[in-house]
């Protein structure tokens, strides 16, 4: 009964407490909802419903179960000089009998409700625990003689009437127990050296009468922990469906409506979460500003249905031409943000250009019909070069779609190195930066 055990044991029981809830809590075909909802007793529940609760109830409450051993045999032990000062003639018996028999047998119940066993083998323990005390309070009560015959049953009697209250058992065990039990203390009180028989039954009576009732509060507590399980399985699922619901909102507020992307507020976030990573470095990292050209002529042109296909179209190109971990949202309303985390200037401007070149293959219709118009979007490049928050590299990239537009639109424009950037302002101050169309 070492605390390594102990722990191993709780460990354990953790560990299946834990399986039982999850198995429960997620597997809607092996335990249905509506077995949840049902007034039922455990003995009517499905062999599947109920192995899982015999698990969970197992992990739950074997502890109690252990520590009534652990208690039983310390207290078995410090009872063996008390033997010895009633009778000193008890030496040898309680040595024997409570030394050996009755401690070999604890141990062994000990050691087997370490684990999860069938519900016969832990029902069967009760029973055992009952034959067991009852017959060495009255061996080692006869061989003590008539002073203390008749208090060593009633000893074992309270003792077996503890252990009701604590072996986490089926009902119909605890009963078995109970009477064999009761049966044992009147047979032996019948052949025993009993002083006054009437007043020994009248004591044997109320203490019957004991044990019978922590056996209606074993039930009355089983009963209370099925529908405990019961209730705690409803308000997990409840929980799950409650997260799955949030998650679901959650995605919704992050995403454009339009488009499917990421919105703004959410792309932003993502972003701040990037620059605040623990390791303080984001290595490797661009950022794509992309604006859809002659966006307002269009729209005006062909209805905004038509601009709504284009905007999505668009979206939807640039989705297909980065990776999982890339972001890319709308930013504006014809303008879209893309963040490229480990992602090299050479790599980013590769992107770029496939972005570019296939937004150049969407045709618009309207009425079913080809516009004969054709899309094409520009790009400003920026690279992270240095110490950058957030907003200063998406600046440079705006900067960078802006210097595009200016150039004649369809192309993608890299900004400079912040080492080459004028500090002066406006176009003509702009040192030529790389740009390929």
């Amino acid at each position: 009964m070492s605390r390594a055990a102990q722990t191993d044991h709780l460990t354990h029981s953790q560990r299946v407490y834990n399986d039982a809830l999850e198995t429960a809590t997620t597997d809607r075909v092996l335990l249905p909802d509506q077995l949840l909802t049902q007034d039922s007793v455990l003995s009517d529940a499905p062999p599947a419903f109920g192995a899982v609760f015999d698990s969970y109830y197992w992990a739950a409450h074997s502890n109690k179960a252990r520590s009534w051993i652990q208690a039983a045999a310390v207290f078995n032990l410090i009872l063996m000089p008390f033997d010895y000062l009633v009778n000193p003639s008890l030496l040898v018996a309680t040595l024997v009998i409570r030394g050996v028999i009755v401690s070999a047998i604890l141990l062994g119940l000990y050691i087997l409700w370490g684990r999860q066993r069938p519900r016969w083998v832990q029902g069967a323990t009760l029973l055992a625990v009952s034959v067991t005390i009852m017959l060495e309070a009255g061996a080692l009560g006869a061989l003590g003689g008539v002073p203390v015959f008749e208090r060593y049953l009633t000893a074992g009697l309270f003792t077996v009437a503890t252990a009701v209250l604590f072996f986490p058992i089926e009902f119909r065990w605890t009963i078995a127990a109970v009477v064999v039990a009761i049966t044992l203390h009147g047979v032996m009180l019948a052949i025993g050296p009993v002083a006054d028989p009437v007043l020994a039954m009248m004591v044997s009576g109320f203490y019957c009468t004991a044990i019978v009732s922590f056996a209606g509060t074993r039930n009355a507590t089983l009963r209370s922990q099925w529908k405990s399980f019961k209730s705690k399985i409803r308000e997990l699922r409840d929980q799950e469906r409650l997260t799955q619901l949030n998650a679901e909102l959650q995605l919704v507020a992050d995403l454009d409506p339009l488009t499917g992307v990421q919105n703004r507020r959410s792309a932003q976030n993502r972003i701040d979460r990037i620059w605040n990573d623990a390791t303080g470095a984001v290595p490797g990292l661009a950022v794509l500003m992309i604006d859809i050209d002659d966006f307002k002529i269009l729209n005006d042109t062909f209805g905004h249905a038509v601009g709504d296909d284009c905007i999505t179209g668009v979206a939807n190109t640039i989705s297909k031409a980065v990776q999982d971990g890339d972001i890319v949202s709308r930013y504006g309303g014809e303008e879209f943000l893309v963040v490229l985390p480990r992602t090299t200037a050479s790599a980013a401007l590769a992107i770029a250009e496939r972005i570019r070149q296939s937004v150049e293959t969407i045709r618009l219709t309207t009425d079913g019909s080809d516009t004969g118009r054709r899309m094409t979007v520009s790009i400003g490049l920026a690279s992270l070069d240095g110490d950058l928050s957030p907003q200063k590299l998406i600046d440079r990239a705006d900067k960078a779609l802006y210097l595009a537009k200016h150039r004649g639109k369809n192309q993608t424009v890299i900004s400079p190195p912040r080492d080459r950037e004028s500090e002066g302002s406006g176009l003509a101050q702009t040192p030529e930066p790389r740009d390929v169309a």
